[in-house]
């Protein structure tokens, strides 16, 4: 969560507020110019009401501004909650070469098989990729050429020349 729509809304909600307290002043005005018990100056009163109806069109936009500031930062937090919460069903995992990966954990499954997540992809994006093969060498399904990752060692075969061409032992 970027920190600078929060700091923007504050701004509107001070902005709102003094747009606010000016029209309430400006009400004041108007409501001590009609009950002075002097005949009312109709220019005056007047041109009182249309900085009334300015006033109030202005903080009125500046609460529309708010209010979709307000539910874009909603909707944001609760991505992050769900993201919070989706990763909770992972742990940190350590492959037999020392690779680290996001494994689902097995209290977490759901019926949902043992797999395993890119953790570039979700540091980096945010995103739940899985990590796809079951041998000793596994890709993102994502970033296949970016994105390996070494599970088990995989001894070397050793190629032995005939006359027949090469065989392994």
């Amino acid at each position: 969560m970027d920190f600078s729509q929060i700091e923007g809304l504050m701004g509107l909600a001070s902005t709102a507020l003094g747009m606010t307290g000016k029209a309430a002043e400006t009400a004041q005005t108007i409501k001590g110019l009609l009950s002075s018990g002097k005949t009312p100056d109709n220019s005056e009163a007047a041109r009182l009401i249309s900085d009334l109806a300015t006033q109030l069109t202005a903080a009125n936009m500046t609460n529309v501004q708010l209010s979709e500031a307000l539910r874009t930062v909603v909707r944001e937090l609760r991505s992050h909650d769900d993201h919070e919460r989706q990763l909770a069903r992972y742990e940190l995992f350590q492959t037999e070469l020392g690779e680290m990966v996001y494994k689902l954990r097995d209290d977490m499954a759901e019926g949902q098989p043992i797999h395993f997540i890119c953790p570039v992809c979700l540091n980096r994006d945010k995103q739940f990729i899985f990590i796809r093969g079951n041998g000793d060498i596994r890709a993102c399904q994502a970033h296949p050429r970016d994105h390996h990752f070494a599970f088990r060692h995989t001894p070397r075969q050793t190629v032995a020349r005939t006359r027949r061409g090469p065989s392994r032992i």
